[in-house]
């Protein structure tokens, strides 16, 4: 039996589509927002893996002593 369920994802994730959500409503003058906070959903996911880390460098170093 040959199962090959070789799949491939394309197309936008949910935080590219708010994002370009964001800067159209920006551009368009929906939003009165600065442009960090518009491009705040393509750094999102970086700065909590970033704080992850930062919180389990911690705990590392307090449980080590």
């Amino acid at each position: 039996m040959n199962n090959n369920t070789d799949t491939t994802k394309t197309g936008l994730g949910f935080l590219s589509i708010l994002t370009l959500i964001f800067v159209v409503a920006k551009i368009l003058g929906f939003l009165s927002w600065s442009w960090w906070l518009v491009f705040l959903p393509i750094w999102g996911p970086i700065l909590s893996l970033a704080l992850f880390i930062l919180v389990a460098w911690i705990v590392t170093l307090i449980t080590n002593g």
